[in-house]
């Protein structure tokens, strides 16, 4: 791919890579779910990311790319919250109660009155209001990997997160060329600094700095998507920077570089194949909220020594005829009452429909 003619113009592969992910998470999700951690492979290989954890960068990245796109092509900061809350809330409220009101009580140690008179099966509900909680009562109690319904919900309240650092640093004018780079200056430094020195370990506040670094280095690479070079030799330069610092102190500093880079050049590169992947629809959200629940319930049904390749393939089969209903029943049809709301955008600035989640 080279940089000739405008980028935003050509087709893409954003479907595919983002089911990728997807995918990726439900794969890397077994190693743990069946006592098989320490051989999660991309972990092995890098020293310093696994699995999840690169798969969740890439849906940040694409999601900094996309999401700076539907502000930009937004009417107002009301329509773009609409936008937003319309594609992340339906098919989270529908992950959330089955499993608290269909997978819960099939599997729960628990009597019908003790579950349902338990704080916690209602405490769970707060998922909906992205507070994550992640146990049931008597729910995967005796799992490899106990008392952890839905383990991937983590990521929303980061992701609705970083769509309102979107929609404040557009407001205050810093989502443009040239000042994008104070804030994600700020991450870096945070990320690969401040937080050490203060002490601060937080699960929470780490992922903050280090996805809300990919995430508007995403935003960054949009603004100037048609200015840098996509080149395959740059990116051959990048896969060959991260292969040669894999377990060494260097690698995430070329990590958070490179991956940006190679996730977008990946998305505009011209594969027919790809580009037509979302063809029938975008099941990656599902994909990526269902899988969890139905992984912890073939482990509950048929022990953890399945092992990662059986349940990987059992729990996929459910797992992604779930995310194909959601998308053509809920997630779809929500999309399309978004779309009356989300008003004309900007004509110096519009960007194809395809490119807005």
């Amino acid at each position: 791919m080279h940089s000739k003619g405008p980028l935003h113009a050509r087709e893409n592969n954003f479907d595919f890579l983002r089911f990728f992910a997807a995918s990726l998470v439900l794969l890397v999700h077994s190693y743990p779910l069946t006592g098989r951690r320490p051989d999660e492979p991309i972990e092995l290989l890098t020293g310093y990311e696994n699995g999840g954890e690169f798969a969740v960068a890439i849906f940040f990245v694409i999601s900094g790319y996309l999401i700076t796109s539907s502000w930009i092509n937004s009417s107002s900061a009301r329509s773009f919250l609409i936008k937003r809350a319309l594609r992340v809330f339906p098919a989270l409220i529908l992950a959330v109660l089955l499993s608290a009101f269909v997978i819960g009580p099939l599997v729960t140690e628990r009597s019908m009155t003790s579950y349902f008179s338990s704080p916690i099966t209602w405490t769970y509900l707060q998922n909906i209001l992205l507070v994550t909680r992640f146990e049931l009562p008597g729910v995967f109690s005796h799992n490899i990997y106990p008392n952890v319904v839905n383990g991937s919900l983590w990521t929303l309240p980061l992701e609705v997160l970083m769509y309102l650092g979107v929609l404040v640093m557009g407001l205050v004018g810093l989502l443009m060329p040239r000042l994008i780079f104070l804030p994600i200056a700020g991450l870096a430094l945070g990320y690969f600094w401040l937080l050490e020195r203060l002490g601060i370990e937080s699960f929470f506040i780490t992922n903050v700095f280090k996805l809300g670094l990919l995430y508007y280095t995403g935003a960054a690479i949009f603004l100037y998507r048609d200015a840098l070079p996509w080149r395959g030799w740059i990116a051959a330069l990048f896969v060959a920077a991260l292969v040669l610092t894999f377990h060494t102190a260097a690698g995430p500093y070329v990590y958070v570089i490179a991956l940006p880079y190679l996730v977008i050049y990946l998305a505009y590169a011209p594969i027919p194949l790809l580009s037509r992947f979302g063809k029938y629809g975008d099941f990656s959200y599902g994909m990526y909220i269902y899988a969890f629940p139905f992984q912890q319930l073939t482990v509950y049904l048929l022990g953890h020594e399945i092992g990662v390749f059986w349940l990987t393939v059992i729990s996929l089969v459910p797992t992604l005829l779930l995310a194909i209903l959601s998308w053509h029943l809920i997630e779809a049809p929500a999309m399309k009452f978004k779309q009356r709301l989300s008003g004309a955008p900007q004509p110096s600035l519009v960007t194809p429909k395809t490119l807005v989640e």
